[in-house]
């Protein structure tokens, strides 16, 4: 199955793709497409970029992030989750996020260790070497009173936004990503 994200042109149909399982049917009417020039800081130096979100959320927290799987399911070789990211100082939820792993793409050694639901993805691919590159494609405003924002677990006073994207293995399209952060001030 080719990638959503390769495969559409249209923001909200690859965002409806990947994440309305996980989001329901209002994920669309809550989440605007966004250029990245229309990303207020600090959210635009959170995601305008080509990093892992790991290493930018840890850097701007100034601490490590922990990962919490709050859904997940795998059909045969395809990994799909939902997940938060935390502070490891204060357990602050700074990151909501959808990947869609294809485990065709990684190897056995990877793909058991996303399996353990212990380490986010991008500790996991630094840590095993893997050759990637990030490909952000689109970015969003999230509502403070859609889904996306809710997963947060703590009412939001203004919107957060996010980016979809891909990170290429080996130069394969091995993960799609739905990253939404906060910046410690959104609530």
């Amino acid at each position: 199955m080719e990638s959503s994200l390769i495969a559409s042109n249209d923001p909200h149909e690859a965002l409806s793709h990947l994440a309305s399982g996980f989001f329901g049917p209002d994920l669309a009417a809550t989440t605007v497409p966004v250029e990245p020039d229309q990303i207020p800081e600090p959210f635009s130096g959170l995601l305008v970029h080509n990093e892992h979100m790991t290493v930018v959320l840890e850097q701007y927290y100034g601490a490590a992030v922990v990962l919490d799987v709050l859904e997940d399911r795998l059909t045969g070789n395809v990994y799909d989750r939902k997940i938060l990211l935390r502070t490891s100082r204060t357990g602050e939820a700074v990151e909501v996020g959808v990947a869609r792993i294809h485990f065709r793409y990684t190897s056995d050694a990877v793909r058991e260790e996303i399996l353990r639901r212990e380490a986010p993805l991008g500790d996991i691919l630094i840590r095993r070497n893997v050759l990637r590159r990030i490909e952000p494609r689109w970015f969003f405003r999230c509502e403070p009173a859609g889904p996306v924002a809710a997963a947060f677990g703590r009412p939001l006073d203004r919107p957060v936004y996010g980016r979809m994207g891909l990170i290429y293995c080996d130069e394969a399209p091995a993960i799609e990503l739905l990253e939404v952060v906060t910046d410690g001030r959104s609530s």
